[in-house]
């Protein structure tokens, strides 16, 4: 299992692009695209709400907004919304990187 007590250190010391990862993942976590098992997204989850600051160079500022709104009260509205952004980001990290951001944050926590 994962040492969790790390998150927040961790979740600090994230680059910008990461932050952007960690974002993307909880756009796939909310949306149920994300194929990790359900620990594995609680981590992420958990990963992405200790971000210290909500900014990002590629999402606009309501992107927490929706994914706010998505855990709370889904509709078929918020979740086109996301797939729409979750896709863009996609193709804009694209997946080897994406699977190297996830593979670092589990390194890190198994440390």
């Amino acid at each position: 299992m994962y040492n969790l007590v790390e998150l927040p250190s961790i979740a600090s010391s994230l680059s910008r692009f990461e932050k952007d990862c960690a974002i993307t993942v909880a756009l796939k976590i909310v949306d149920d695209s994300c194929k990790m098992d359900t620990y594995e997204k609680s981590i992420f989850m958990a990963l992405y709400k200790a971000l210290p600051c909500r900014e990002s160079d590629f999402f606009k500022q309501s992107v927490f907004d929706i994914i706010d709104l998505t855990k709370e009260a889904p509709t078929a509205h918020l979740y086109a919304e996301i797939k729409i952004l979750r896709e863009v980001a996609m193709e804009r990290i694209s997946r080897p990187k994406m699977k190297a951001f996830k593979a670092s944050i589990r390194e890190k926590l198994l440390s």
